[in-house]
């Protein structure tokens, strides 16, 4: 899944932060995660994994490139609702792991000025790895979703 790891670095060097409910640090991170919207790649991340199935080659096969793409969207926008709270929650449990609440709230308010900047860009790595490892699941699970949906959707020849 290196293309999960590219676009997890690449939102990550806007300031990821986790979500959780038991102290401060958990707190504030769901906080950050939420007003930062940084589970909005999940959606992207979705389509990009969706699209390198065999389920996907199909749709195109049927009904070609551009419905295929467009059904496809269709149903993860449906299906969204149903994994974003999880992937949110974990993107919030990682960064509770990593930093303080001071932190997290100093990356909130203050983003590529906080001076914990260089903490977040040199946990990046480890931060991504720990999202791939833990989100995989969630993933996975919505790209199936979604492409079944689709699959069900799509006239039959």
């Amino acid at each position: 899944m290196m293309i999960l790891r590219l676009v997890l670095s690449f939102f990550l060097s806007f300031g990821f932060v986790p979500v959780a409910k038991s102290g401060p640090a958990e707190t504030a991170a769901a906080e950050f995660v939420q007003q930062r919207q940084l589970g909005r790649n999940l959606k992207t991340l979705a389509g990009t994994v969706a699209v390198n199935t065999q389920t996907y080659a199909i749709l195109v096969s049927k009904l070609g490139a551009g419905s295929a793409q467009a059904l496809v969207s269709k149903e993860l926008d449906a299906y969204i609702g149903q994994y974003l709270g999880k992937w949110d929650g974990n993107l919030a449990q990682i960064y509770a792991r990593h930093f303080t609440a001071e932190e997290l709230r100093s990356l909130a308010s203050e983003g590529r000025n906080s001076r914990f900047m260089n903490k977040l860009a040199s946990k990046q790595e480890v931060i991504g790895a720990e999202m791939e490892g833990q989100s995989k699941p969630i993933l996975s699970s919505y790209v199936s979703a979604a492409l079944n949906s689709a699959f069900q959707k799509a006239p039959q020849k």
